[in-house]
């Protein structure tokens, strides 16, 4: 099987009828599968991103606003937090862009291969960078919420929304308990469903290609 055939059926042009069936169609679906799934992690990086950009606005008026000392700790620690998410999915954004078209069908293979592998780590790694900081800070956050009166504090919009009282602190905290919990399920579903699939898939077609 030369070379530039399978480099042709990769990038969806011509077909060559000579190439097996069953090698044409594993090459054929995972070129969609890919796409697909490249497709999806583009719009979860710029989503994590846009949310990072708009709640380091939220927890900057906070810092500013609420006079609360380890609420505004938290405050910060948020913003930091937030920015270390823009770093990381910036950083998976610019993993994930078009590979080059001029790699062999074996460079390309070892490419999506290296850049599936990037993924499981990092949602494997999320509750211990993603959901158990934020949940700390967010506990912090709530945890140092005092009596508004105590500091002639008066903003009413800020005070209708903080959960100031005891009850509403531990529902906002159960919440966001499952809230966290729910989002490392979801990243290790996407890792059973998706990702280790089309590393199975990958290292089939890389297998074949050598025999």
């Amino acid at each position: 099987m030369r070379e530039e055939e399978l480099k042709n059926i990769w990038n969806n042009s011509s077909r060559i009828p000579e190439i097996s069936f069953d090698k044409k169609r594993l090459i054929e679906e995972l070129s969609i599968k890919i796409n697909s799934i490249q497709k999806q992690i583009r719009i979860r990086d710029i989503r994590e991103i846009s949310a990072s950009v708009i709640g380091i606005l939220i927890y900057s008026y906070f810092l500013w606003e609420i006079p609360f000392p380890i609420t505004k700790v938290a405050s910060t620690l948020s913003i930091i937090w937030f920015i270390t998410v823009i770093v990381a999915f910036t950083k998976s954004r610019k993993d994930n862009a078009v590979s080059n078209l001029t790699f062999s069908i074996h460079e390309q293979l070892a490419h999506q291969n290296k850049l599936m592998r990037k993924q499981v780590r990092l949602l494997n790694l999320a509750a211990y960078w993603y959901s158990l900081p934020s949940f700390a800070i967010n506990l912090l956050f709530i945890a140092g919420l005092e009596n508004p009166a105590d500091y002639s504090w008066t903003n009413k919009i800020a005070s209708s929304v903080l959960p100031l009282s005891m009850n509403m602190k531990a529902i906002t905290l159960i919440g966001l308990a499952f809230f966290y919990a729910f989002i490392i399920w979801i990243n290790k579903r996407a890792i059973t469903r998706d990702l280790k699939p089309m590393l199975a898939k990958i290292a089939l077609i890389q297998t074949n290609i050598k025999e």
